[in-house]
């Protein structure tokens, strides 16, 4: 349930994580970006003797000989005293006066501005610098509030802007680069893969990229299906083709034969029976051949018919065959079913097989017949000789031969049962062949309903 849950195994799953990501590491910087370079205003707990040393000021610049001293010299004595910084804003004209330092920000001078209607002191902090205030005095007339300014702490270190922004581009790049990677690199291998096989190299597989979980995973190990049949059917068809060779030429040199004893001995009425026999084999092997090229090369053109009325022809040719060679054949009841089925194809695989059980049996051959709800199965079994497992593996191949004994005992010439296996194919079925406990051969067809 878990992988099949797992959003990693589709790609669109990956973009969103990829993506989903990258934006929350971006608002991760952005947001620790704020608090670096946008401070904010926060009250904090007032500390008592910072408030007794503001007293004590005030009640220093209230002295009457310190009235007629200017505020700000005052405040420099005193700054220089306490180790800090005093800063005094006139009540009435909102005026700062700062003796010292640098210039007082102005989001700093409006927060202590706004600070002058309080009551009773209060501290205040941005950033690493507390304000505490206001305590107020009277000096040459004029009313006045006083703050103290010092750092809270050590100094902060805080990184620049352009290390910032550096490390936010790294990290995207290299969240973007990897999910790139992961999406290129299978694809490159498949590329690769591609112009192997299409320059011949019928054994190239998809390595690393086929054992992916998403799309692109069912793509290589698509491709690798795709290469091997390939690769079986360049064989077949270079074996089809020494085949052919080799089973027309013994024909055609046997028609040529007889064709020059018919011309030394006056066309004798045997010789022309045999060049006509040798004739028909040979357009026998051709349309076996065509046929066997239609099937693997077609499209099955199914349509839904009670399974007793397509195999009726066909089991009454077989009984037929069955009768003049003096052998048994023996049917059971075809189960009452309707199949989807190209039925001249389905037709062609059964009667393959069954005039194959008939030549090769001794006396008995017989077809029974299995289905449950997805599935119908057509058995055919002999009473011959039999074959071995390596043999009914290879059975199917196209002018395979069980034993050259039989090469032309049988009068057939191994494309029967290829034709068969095509047909089945054709259906999205399969057909085996296994030995019999006993003696002789069982032929399994199998077709989905």
């Amino acid at each position: 349930m878990f992988k099949k849950l797992n959003p990693t195994r589709k790609i669109m799953g990956r973009i969103f994580l990829w993506f989903w990501a990258t934006f929350l590491v971006t608002a991760a910087l952005a947001v620790v970006g704020t608090r670096f370079f946008f401070e904010e205003l926060e009250v904090v707990d007032i500390k008592p003797q910072d408030v007794r040393s503001l007293s004590v000021s005030v009640r220093r610049i209230q002295r009457d000989k310190a009235q007629q001293v200017p505020l700000i010299n005052l405040l420099k004595r005193l700054e220089r005293e306490r180790r800090w910084r005093l800063i005094a804003v006139n009540t009435s004209n909102q005026k700062i006066i700062g003796p010292s330092g640098p210039p007082i920000r102005d989001i700093d001078a409006r927060a202590i501005v706004n600070l002058i209607g309080q009551e009773s002191a209060i501290a205040i902090k941005r950033g690493p610098v507390k304000f505490t205030g206001p305590v107020f005095f009277n000096h040459s007339g004029e009313r006045y509030a006083l703050f103290s300014a010092k750092f809270d702490g050590a100094k902060e270190n805080k990184p620049s802007l352009l290390l910032l922004f550096f490390i936010a581009i790294l990290t995207t790049t290299i969240l973007s680069w990897w999910f790139a990677r992961s999406l290129t690199s299978p694809i490159l291998d498949i590329q690769s893969s591609a112009k192997k096989l299409a320059s011949g190299q019928w054994d190239t597989r998809v390595g690393s990229a086929s054992n992916r979980h998403d799309e692109l995973g069912e793509l290589a190990r698509d491709f690798n299906t795709m290469a091997a049949r390939l690769q079986t059917m360049w064989g077949a068809q270079k074996r089809l083709l020494a085949d052919v060779s080799h089973e027309l030429r013994s024909p055609l040199a046997r028609l040529q034969m007889a064709l020059g004893l018919a011309y030394q001995q006056n066309v004798d009425p045997d010789t022309l029976s045999r060049v006509e026999r040798e004739a028909e084999r040979m357009e026998a092997l051709v349309a076996q051949l065509l046929t066997l090229s239609r099937v693997e090369a077609g499209h099955a053109s199914l349509t839904k018919q009670p399974l007793g009325e397509v195999l009726n022809d066909v089991f009454t040719d077989a009984n037929f065959e069955a009768q003049n060679n003096n052998k048994q054949l023996c049917i059971a009841e075809v189960p009452q079913i309707t199949v989807e089925v190209d039925s001249n194809m389905l037709c062609r695989a059964v009667e393959n097989v069954i005039r194959n059980a008939i030549r090769h049996s001794k006396a008995l051959t017989s077809v029974t017949f299995e289905h449950d709800e997805t599935q119908w199965h057509i058995t055919i079994s002999d009473d011959g000789d039999g074959l071995s497992l390596e043999e009914c593996e290879q059975i199917f191949s196209p002018f395979y031969r069980a034993t050259l004994a039989r090469e032309r005992e049988s009068g057939g010439v191994g494309l029967g049962l290829s034709i068969a296996k095509a047909a089945v194919e054709l259906h999205n079925g399969v057909i085996c062949a296994e030995p019999q406990s006993d003696t002789g051969l069982k032929v399994t067809l199998s077709f989905p309903r």
